[in-house]
C-alpha cells in the first residue's frame, strides 16, 4: 500500500513539473514593433497595428515567435473621418523580413506603391494577404509571384482595365480564396484568365466591378469552385447555361446587381448541387406567370436557402417554389407582396424560416401555411410602412393552426393589426420561444394569455399604449421568461406580484415610461441591486427613470435611497395569489385532481361614439353557468352591472355611452352557479369623439341594455 502511495505521489509531482516546464516554454505575446500591440486569441498571437496613426510600415524586430496575423486595418467603417486610422501608402522592400506570420491585412490603407521585394523573407510563412489601393494604381502583381503558398488573396480599390491570361494566378497554385473588389474600370475578364491556373480555388468574389456582362467563360474555367459571389455590378441579364460545368458549386450569390431577366436554363447543371441561392436586390418583377419559371421549371434537390428580397414582384403566382422540397430558409423581404395566398408556399414541407417583412401584406389566407408544417420562424414586421394610409393586416387565427406546434419565433413589429386576432393567434402558438410585438398599438394584455406558453423566453411589448398589467398578464412564464421589453409604454408602476418567482428573468427593459417611484417599486429596486452583483451592466439595460414624485424626478431608481421609495399611508405587503395551485380531492376510493381553471379573456370588437362592442373567449365552458358584465365610467366612477348573461353569450354591445369618455369594462365568469374570483377579465377603452357636424344631427338617447 505504501509503495502505491509513493508511486502516486511521484506521478503527481512529475505532472506538476511538466505543467510548469510547458508553461515556461510558451512564448509571451510580445509585439515585434513598438508602435503595435500583441493580442492572444485561442492560443494564437496577433500583431495589432490597427488605428495607430501610422503612415509607414514599422520596423519589426527579429523574432522566432509564430504569429497568426499582422493587421494594419481599422475598426472604423469610415476612415476618412478617423483621426487615429493608419494612412500607409507604400510597402518598401523586405518590409516583413524578420516575421513569421500567416496573414497580413492592409485593407483601409490607400496603397500607391508596392515594391517587387515587399514580401521577401516572409514567403515561406504567408498564407493570407489583403491589400487595398487608392483606385488610381494597378496592383504590382510581380510582388506576389513568390508567394506560392498563398491560400487567400484579397485585392481592393486598384486600377485595372482588363484581366487577361497574362496575370499572376499561374504562380498561385495553392490559392483557395480570391476576392477582387472595386477594381476601377475593369470592363473585361478574359476567358483564359483563370484557365488551368487556380485548380484549388474554392471561393471567388467578384465584387463591385464595372462589368456589363457576367464573365461566363472565365468562371466556367474554375471547376473547383464551391462558392461564387458575383455582386454589385451593372449586369442586367443571365443567359442559358451560365454555370453549367461548376459541378461543385454550393453557394451562388448574385445579389445587388441590375438583373431583370433570367433564362429558364440559366441554372442548368447547378440546380441539383446548390445549397444557397441569393438573388436579392435586383430588378426582378412579376410580369406573367412565367416570371419565376427559372425556379419552378427545375428540380432543386439540395437547395436549402433562397433569397429574393428587394425585388419588385407586387404579386407571385401559386407554387413558384414547389420544386424546392428541401428549402429551409426563404427570404422575401421588401418585395411589395400584397398577401400570403394559400398556394404561395406550396411544396415547402421542410421550410424552417420565412422572412416577409417590409412588404404590403394586408391579408393572410387561412390556408397560407398548410404546406409548411415545419415552419419555426415567421417574420412579418413593418407591413405597409411606406403607405400614407396604413392598412391593417387581416391575420385570422385559423391561419396558424397548421404551424401551432412548430412555430417558435413570431415577429409582428410595427404593424397595424386587429388586436383581437393577434391575441387569438398567440393563444394557439404555445411553443413560442421568441415573440416580438413592438409598436402594434396594444393597450392591454389579456389575462392568462401566456398560461400554456412553457417555452417563451424573449417577449418584446415595447412602444405600445399599455397602461397597466397584473399577475395574470404574464401567468405561465415564471420558469421560462428570460428577457422582457416594456420600453416606451404608458406604465407608471408594476405590482410586486407580477414577477414573483420569475427565476429565469435576467433582462427587463423599462425605459421611456412615466415611473412613479414609491413603495410599490421597492421590489424592483431590490431586484436591480441583486442583479447588479452578477450582471454589472443590468442598470443600463433596465433604465427605470423616476418621473414622480417630484423630489425623485429624472433619477434612476437604483440611484435613490431605498428609504426614498415610500408611501403614505405606509405600504403593507400583501400575499400574492398563487394561480398555479390546484386543490386535491380525496375520497375513500381514490384521489383526484380537478382540472385547471379555464382560460378566459375579454376583447374590444368595435368602438363607436356612443357604444362599445365587446366579445370574450373561454377555452372550456363545461362548468360555465353564466357571466356578470360591469362597466365603470372612469371620469365619474358611475357603475352599471349586468347580471345573468347566458352561458352561451360571447358578445355584448354597451350602449348609451358618452363620447370621448374612458370606461373600464369587466366580465366575471360564473362556474356551477358561483362567481369565480379568479376568472375576471377587464379592458379599458375610450369612446370616439363626436365630429363637429354630428353635434347638429344627433343627441345622446341610448340607454344601457
Amino acid at each position: 500500500m505504501e509503495n502505491i502511495k509513493r508511486r502516486l505521489c511521484g506521478a503527481i509531482v512529475t505532472l506538476i513539473i511538466c505543467i510548469i516546464i510547458y508553461s515556461e516554454a510558451q512564448p509571451n505575446c510580445i509585439s515585434p514593433a513598438k508602435q503595435c500591440g500583441c493580442e492572444q486569441r485561442d492560443n494564437k498571437f496577433i500583431i495589432n497595428c490597427r488605428d495607430k496613426n501610422l503612415t509607414q510600415i514599422p520596423i519589426f524586430d527579429n523574432t522566432s515567435i509564430q504569429y497568426e496575423e499582422l493587421t494594419f486595418s481599422s475598426s472604423y467603417p469610415d476612415t476618412s473621418k478617423c483621426s487615429v486610422c493608419n494612412r500607409i501608402t507604400s510597402i518598401p522592400p523586405r518590409a516583413f523580413v524578420n516575421l513569421n506570420v500567416k496573414r497580413i491585412d492592409l485593407t483601409k490603407n490607400a496603397l500607391t506603391y508596392i515594391s517587387n521585394d515587399s514580401f521577401a523573407g516572409v514567403e515561406p510563412y504567408l498564407k493570407e494577404l489583403l491589400l487595398e489601393g487608392n483606385e488610381a494604381k494597378e496592383p504590382n502583381y510581380a510582388a506576389l509571384k513568390n508567394l506560392t503558398g498563398l491560400t487567400k488573396l484579397h485585392l481592393e480599390k486598384f486600377q485595372q482595365t482588363t484581366l487577361n491570361s497574362n496575370n499572376i494566378f499561374e504562380y498561385l497554385q495553392n490559392l483557395e480564396f480570391l476576392k477582387l473588389k472595386t477594381l476601377k474600370n475593369l470592363s473585361f475578364i478574359d476567358s483564359a484568365a483563370f484557365q488551368n491556373k487556380v485548380r484549388k480555388l474554392k471561393t471567388l468574389w467578384l465584387d463591385d466591378l464595372p462589368l456589363k456582362k457576367y464573365p461566363v467563360k472565365a468562371v466556367l474555367n474554375i471547376p473547383s469552385l464551391q462558392e461564387l459571389h458575383f455582386i454589385n455590378s451593372p449586369v442586367t441579364e443571365l443567359y442559358s447555361m451560365s454555370f453549367k460545368d461548376l459541378d461543385n458549386l454550393n453557394v451562388l450569390d448574385l445579389s445587388n446587381n441590375d438583373i431583370d431577366s433570367i433564362d429558364d436554363n440559366t441554372f442548368e447543371g447547378v440546380n441539383d448541387t446548390l445549397l444557397s441561392l441569393n438573388l436579392s436586390d435586383n430588378n426582378l418583377r412579376f410580369k406573367t406567370r412565367e416570371t419565376l419559371s427559372f425556379l419552378s421549371s427545375k428540380s432543386w434537390t439540395k437547395l436549402e436557402e433562397l433569397r429574393l428580397s428587394y425585388n419588385k414582384f407586387d404579386a407571385l403566382p401559386n407554387g413558384p417554389f414547389r420544386t424546392m422540397s428541401n428549402l429551409r430558409n426563404l427570404t422575401l423581404e421588401s418585395c411589395q407582396l400584397p398577401s400570403i395566398s394559400s398556394g404561395l408556399l406550396q411544396g415547402l414541407q421542410n421550410l424552417h424560416t420565412l422572412e416577409v417583412s417590409q412588404n404590403r401584406i394586408t391579408n393572410i389566407s387561412i390556408d397560407a401555411f398548410v404546406h409548411t408544417p415545419q415552419l419555426k420562424v415567421l417574420n412579418l414586421d413593418q407591413q405597409n410602412k411606406d403607405f400614407i394610409k396604413r392598412l391593417a393586416i387581416n391575420f385570422p387565427a385559423e391561419a396558424v393552426k397548421s404551424i401551432r406546434t412548430s412555430l417558435t419565433h413570431l415577429h409582428l413589429e410595427q404593424n397595424l393589426v386587429n388586436v383581437s386576432q393577434i391575441w387569438e393567434i398567440i393563444e394557439l402558438l404555445t411553443n413560442l420561444e421568441k415573440l416580438k410585438l413592438r409598436s402594434i398599438n396594444l393597450v392591454t394584455i389579456p389575462d392568462f394569455v401566456f398560461r400554456y406558453h412553457t417555452q417563451l423566453q424573449d417577449l418584446d411589448l415595447s412602444e405600445n399604449q399599455i397602461t397597466s398589467f397584473d399577475q395574470k398578464s404574464f401567468h405561465g412564464l415564471k420558469d421560462t421568461l428570460n428577457s422582457l421589453t416594456l420600453s416606451n409604454n404608458n406604465l407608471t408602476t408594476i405590482d410586486e406580484c407580477v414577477f414573483k418567482n420569475f427565476s429565469k428573468l435576467n433582462y427587463l427593459y423599462l425605459t421611456g415610461n412615466m415611473w412613479n417611484c414609491d413603495c410599490h417599486l421597492l421590489w424592483l429596486y431590490d431586484w436591480i441591486k441583486n442583479k447588479m452583483l452578477t450582471h454589472p451592466y443590468i442598470e443600463y439595460m433596465v433604465e427605470c427613470v423616476c418621473q414622480s414624485p417630484p423630489r425623485l424626478s429624472e433619477k434612476y431608481i437604483q440611484d435613490v435611497n431605498r428609504s426614498d421609495l415610500s408611501c403614505i399611508p405606509v405600504y403593507i405587503p400583501y400575499r400574492c395569489p398563487d394561480y398555479y395551485i390546484t386543490t386535491t380531492i380525496t375520497t375513500t376510493n381514490s384521489t383526484t385532481t380537478p382540472k385547471p381553471l379555464p382560460v378566459f379573456r375579454i376583447f374590444i370588437a368595435e368602438v363607436m361614439i356612443f357604444s362599445i362592442n365587446v366579445f370574450w373567449t373561454i377555452d372550456d365552458k363545461s362548468d360555465v353557468t353564466g357571466y356578470v358584465l360591469s362597466i365603470v365610467d372612469l371620469q365619474n366612477t358611475s357603475r352599471k352591472s349586468l347580471t345573468n348573461l347566458h352561458r352561451d353569450n360571447t358578445r355584448f354591445k354597451l350602449k348609451g355611452l358618452q363620447p370621448q369618455r374612458t370606461y373600464n369594462i369587466c366580465l366575471q365568469v360564473e362556474l356551477n352557479n358561483i362567481l369565480n374570483q379568479n376568472l375576471i377579465s377587464c379592458v379599458t377603452q375610450s369612446t370616439k369623439s363626436v365630429p363637429a357636424f354630428e353635434l347638429f344631427k344627433k343627441t345622446i338617447s341610448d340607454t344601457y341594455i
